[in-house]
């Protein structure tokens, strides 16, 4: 049996395999710290146990107007700094984390995102509309939109219209086949100052762009 004795100024301990003075276990910190509860997700098709997944992607989720870019840099930080991540599986692991952060932001963004200015959403008809003649099925929309406006089964489909940001339309710009449509600024424009005398409201205008 190893012996090591602690020499700190406030006395010695004498640690025989893990066990501390008067045979206590040093694992037992009654509660003074637990590990935060592992969950999982599918990393390159696997499950993966990930330690304090929540509060990782709770992180992304106060920065959620920052750049994708700069929400994955500190999604990654906040993953390595509670779980060992092999850098030959990184890039497998940021895929998988990036996955489950765009569903929770969708989410948060369905729960906080009701109104605009004011305007109950669903009383804004801005959201884009696809042509499914001109659709051509890439998906190129579905994977771009952050927000889970589209569905796709072979084309793309506007299921959930009143996730799209008022005022933004940067979907329309990545369909080859230029199938999206959305209102013009004037008209959202006209619709917004006609909502803002209906509800009282003032200084209502869309996001630039």
């Amino acid at each position: 049996m190893g012996l090591a004795i602690d020499t700190r100024p406030n006395g010695p301990d004498i640690f025989q395999d893990g066990v501390r003075g008067g045979g206590r276990d040093l694992t037992d910190l009654d509660g003074c710290y637990r590990k935060p509860p592992a969950s999982s997700m599918k990393v390159g098709g696997l499950d993966v146990g990930i330690s304090g997944l929540a509060e990782i992607i709770e992180k992304g989720l106060g920065m959620m107007d920052a750049s994708d870019a700069e929400v994955k840099a500190v999604l990654l930080i906040e993953l390595k700094a509670r779980n060992y991540v092999p850098s030959s599986v990184e890039k497998e692991y940021m895929a998988a984390l990036w996955s489950e952060y765009k569903k929770a932001r969708v989410q948060r963004r369905e729960d906080v995102e009701q109104s605009y200015k004011g305007i109950p959403r669903d009383a804004i008809p801005w959201f884009p509309k696809v042509d499914p003649k001109k659709c051509s099925g890439c998906s190129s929309c579905v994977e771009f939109c952050s927000q889970g406006v589209f569905t796709f089964d072979g084309k793309s489909h506007v299921t959930k219209p009143y996730n799209c940001v008022v005022g933004k339309s940067s979907c329309r710009a990545f369909c080859p086949e230029k199938a999206i449509a959305f209102p013009t600024h004037s008209e959202l424009k006209g619709i917004l100052q006609e909502l803002n005398e209906k509800y009282g409201l003032i200084n209502t205008e869309p996001r630039k762009i």
